[in-house]
């Protein structure tokens, strides 16, 4: 085996990112977390429905955004005039949650990015009808918010995420990075 060369150009060659892979399941994130409590409420009805929900939901999203995460930092590091761009409000972020809970700032969809990859406690925000009531949770649907928590260095972070913010954030970003090409 060889390594391939590099005819022509002494360019480096950056990782071929495929946008259009990407924002399927962009789009796939913002269907599932809108559909949540409809897709719940038939499942009161159908215990097939009810069960995928259940098996897959928490995993798929969690695969979205990964994989998704990844795929923005590659090409905000591979774009070195690319910013931290304020406007891009995917959440809050609180960066010494354990010491001082009042101090946030906005969870840029870089940081989103960062927060994804490196959390260490995943919270859904899960919504149980009628739940003093419901003890075995029927009808239980997901809101379109995460929890994050983790540490940087020596400070203990916490981050609510929107994911239709970050899935609206990153297609931006996916498509733009794309035009850049």
């Amino acid at each position: 085996m060889a390594e391939e060369d590099r005819y022509f150009t002494e360019a480096k060659q950056p990782h071929a990112i495929d946008p259009g892979t990407f924002l399927l399941d962009l789009y796939r994130l913002v269907c599932m977390v809108s559909a949540s409590s409809d897709i719940a409420r038939l499942g009161l009805t159908s215990p097939a429905i009810e069960a995928m929900q259940g098996a897959y939901f928490r995993s798929e999203v969690t695969r979205i955004l990964i994989s998704c995460a990844t795929g923005v930092r590659i090409q905000f590091d591979q774009s070195p005039d690319t910013t931290n761009d304020p406007k891009s409000n995917c959440g809050k972020l609180f960066p010494n949650w354990a010491t001082d809970k009042s101090k946030v700032e906005v969870l840029t969809l870089r940081e989103a990015c960062n927060k994804i990859i490196h959390a260490t406690d995943i919270r859904f925000d899960v919504e149980i009808p009628d739940a003093a009531n419901n003890p075995d949770e029927e009808g239980a649907y997901y809101h379109p918010r995460l929890y994050m928590y983790g540490s940087k260095g020596r400070n203990d972070w916490r981050a609510e995420l929107s994911l239709v913010d970050f899935a609206r954030y990153a297609a931006v970003c996916f498509k733009w990075f794309a035009f850049l090409r």
